[in-house]
């Protein structure tokens, strides 16, 4: 059986939430040189240092994924989005909680393969160095982000968890950190793409194309002098 829900942050945590955000993006700015290739518990150490000192309905909640068994609370934690439909979920619902693991597993997958591309192509210490190859780093970040919110692996704290692989990826490659940890871009048009990144049964297949459209925007607004 589920846990108790944990839809929002509380109010008072907002300004801890924040720092430890800057914190976390200031370590990975730190390594991003080392080009080390990510992993699922590093996902799991960024989720716990987000929440760092904060109040959460279970402990077990940050930093875990829904889904593990070892945790009773998320072995059965489900996750939807926006109004109900006529079929009684809700208009965007995240992977299964026992699918999570299988989908993670594919995720990163993707996200290696992905990184030995690019980084055969882009040296260390450089930045794209044309506009291919700047697409290519934009349209993995945003796509990265799509399947994470997809997933939604979480019990909460999916988009910015989703914003700090945007973020490791836009550092990794010398670009500045294009979409904001805390608070999330205000732009109306990153939270539909976020949206439609998502899915719902039988399929929970996501479209990132918006959220590539979107990701090249708000790289060129932040280049802007």
């Amino acid at each position: 059986m589920a846990g108790p829900d944990w839809a929002d942050d509380h109010p008072a945590e907002t300004a801890r939430i924040g720092a430890n955000c800057g914190l976390l993006l200031t370590d990975l700015a730190a390594a991003a040189g080392r080009r080390a290739l990510p992993t699922l518990a590093d996902a799991c150490g960024w989720h716990r240092r987000i929440y760092d000192g904060c109040a959460v309905p279970a402990a077990s909640y940050v930093g875990n994924f829904r889904g593990d068994p070892a945790h009773p609370e998320l072995a059965e934690y489900e996750v939807g989005i926006g109004a109900t439909l006529p079929d009684g979920l809700p208009e965007k619902v995240a992977v299964w909680a026992a699918d999570v693991a299988g989908a993670l597993a594919g995720f990163i997958s993707g996200v290696h393969a992905a990184l030995g591309l690019l980084d055969a192509a882009i040296p260390v210490g450089s930045r794209p160095a044309t506009v291919d190859e700047l697409h290519e780093v934009v349209t993995l970040a945003a796509e990265v982000h799509g399947e994470w919110a997809r997933i939604h692996p979480f019990a909460n704290g999916n988009g910015r968890a989703a914003r700090v692989w945007a973020a490791f990826l836009a550092l990794r490659y010398g670009l500045p950190v294009f979409v904001t940890l805390k608070p999330r871009p205000a732009d109306i048009a990153y939270a539909r793409a976020a949206m439609r990144s998502m899915g719902r049964p039988p399929d929970f297949d996501g479209d990132h194309r918006e959220a590539v459209a979107v990701f090249a925007h708000l790289l060129s607004l932040s280049l802007l002098p």
